[in-house]
């Protein structure tokens, strides 16, 4: 006679997962899996989002910077459109550096970023290109006043008075403009010229910029003011 089932036969016969107990834990599990996955999926995101912004600012980084405007440019090929380019250099800010030092430069800095911010589109594109310059990309802009307008009211916004740990610092900034196409074809272009537009309305010579692989070095020309700047862009 033989009592209970046998090896063969367990393997045999599935187990039945069907009845309210196995159900609710087999629920249970799919949701701890679920949340699992969401979690990975959000530090995913968030570190793209890291690897793609300036670290002190929030700001976009030069890298990303550079790949979104490349991707604003094709895009107004394909439809016949023009892109403003904005290189935004502060006056003043080597004296914050050097009187109040760096601690109050950086804070100096991302008040900046957000006065900045605070006068484009949601659609348009800020970056801290390096030390105290910025870069806004203006996709679709409709002509060169409108460019203008932007660059004005940029100006105007930074040269607001400042209260930084206690001191109120003068700062202003060159705001140098170039358009696609009628300023050049490609992003090494934009920014040279608009480098170039910057550097004549501060009274100093133009610095030459070159291919787009090399165009981040144009900060690194700059020795007289980089030993001055809080922090670096990535």
């Amino acid at each position: 006679m033989t009592y209970g089932r046998t090896k063969m036969d367990l393997r045999e016969s599935p187990i039945d997962l069907r009845g309210p107990r196995e159900v609710q834990f087999l629920r249970s599990v799919n949701a701890r899996l679920l949340r699992v996955l969401a979690t990975l999926k959000a530090r995913e995101a968030e570190t793209r989002r890291l690897a793609d912004r300036d670290g002190l600012t929030g700001l976009y980084n030069r890298r990303r910077m550079l790949e979104l405007l490349e991707s604003a440019i094709s895009a107004a090929e394909l439809h016949g459109q023009r892109v403003g380019l904005l290189f935004i250099d502060l006056n003043g800010f080597k004296a914050v550096n050097d009187e109040y030092g760096h601690a109050a430069g950086d804070k100096l800095l991302i008040t900046v970023a957000t006065r900045i911010s605070a006068r484009v589109r949601t659609d348009d594109i800020v970056c801290r290109y390096g030390g105290d310059e910025f870069v806004v990309v203006l996709p679709s802009a409709p002509d060169p006043f409108a460019v203008s307008q932007v660059a004005d009211a940029i100006r105007e916004r930074i040269s607001l008075p400042y209260w930084i740990e206690g001191h109120d610092p003068h700062v202003s900034a060159a705001i140098g403009e170039a358009l696609y196409p009628h300023d050049g074809e490609n992003a090494a272009q934009l920014l040279r010229r608009a480098d170039q537009a910057m550097y004549r309305l501060k009274g100093r010579p133009a610095h030459p910029m070159v291919h787009l692989g090399d165009a981040p070095s144009v900060s690194r020309r700059r020795d007289d003011k980089s030993k001055s700047r809080a922090g670096g862009a990535q």
